[in-house]
């Protein structure tokens, strides 16, 4: 059935960019009827002159009843530089998705997120859309285009005081996976995010992924996500100034425990 290669493929739909659970990556197929999910872990350090600590932690949980599913999301990434914090973020998405043929589906979504370190005290959005697979070989390949809109709410810190604003967002998106064979699979995602009101104000995101099967329930992941803000946090009157970059770059790799 074509429609099994669409679950994995169908959950990132419309996902604001910035911070995002890499789904594309996952073994690909429908999920059981009922309850299933990953919790993923990663750690990373540094001892000696440099004594880095970064740890960062994942859970999904999915529930099916024929044709809608409910997604839960919930990320935490927490991290210290010689004993002084430099990363401190969080994520929380929730999902509704309902499979209407072999390749089309809809679904609408909520999420909320923050980061201390790019000054983000919230970004809240709530939103929708729809996913067409352009081609598919159901053990091999898909590729998938998909377009919807979100209302997102921002608050951001920019020292003395804290700027707020609402937008509407158009969200488009390719996603491509590929089996290589039993035990590696490796994605691609590409998304473009502008804002209804001014296409100057736009976020896009490269999210790559590899994931290997080591057992029935453990996976290993690496995970390399390039994102551009054409209008991040800035205020060059504060004390200090604030300048944040446009352009990020994060790599991770961690184990994924499914059940």
């Amino acid at each position: 059935m074509r429609s099994l290669t669409l679950f994995a493929a169908v959950l990132l739909a419309s996902t604001q960019a910035l911070a995002i659970s890499n789904i594309e990556s996952e073994r690909p197929g429908l999920p059981e009827e009922g309850w299933s999910g990953h919790i993923e872990l990663s750690l990373d350090g540094e001892t000696g002159n440099s004594r880095e600590k970064d740890y960062t932690g994942a859970a999904k949980i999915t529930h099916r009843r024929n044709q809608n599913i409910l997604l839960g999301i919930v990320e935490r990434e927490y991290g210290t530089t010689r004993d002084i914090k430099d990363t401190d973020d969080s994520f929380v998405h929730g999902r509704w998705i309902h499979l209407i043929d072999e390749r089309w589906a809809a679904e609408g979504f909520v999420q909320w997120e923050e980061d201390e370190f790019d000054n983000l005290v919230s970004r809240s959005l709530a939103g929708g859309g729809g996913r067409y697979v352009v081609a598919q070989d159901e053990k091999v390949f898909s590729l998938s285009v998909g377009l919807g809109a979100f209302r997102e709410r921002e608050v951001l810190d920019l020292g003395p005081y804290d700027e707020k604003t609402w937008t509407w967002r158009i969200n488009s998106y390719t996603a491509y996976k590929h089996r290589l064979n039993e035990q590696i699979v490796i994605s691609a995602t590409a998304y473009f995010q502008p804002s209804a009101d001014d296409f100057g104000d736009s976020r896009s995101l490269l999210d790559a992924a590899l994931s290997v099967k080591l057992t029935d329930q453990l996976d290993l992941k690496i995970h390399y996500k390039v994102s551009h803000d054409t209008k991040p946090a800035k205020n060059l009157d504060a004390d200090p100034p604030i300048d944040n970059a446009k352009t990020n770059a994060e790599y991770t790799t961690s184990l994924v425990y499914n059940f």
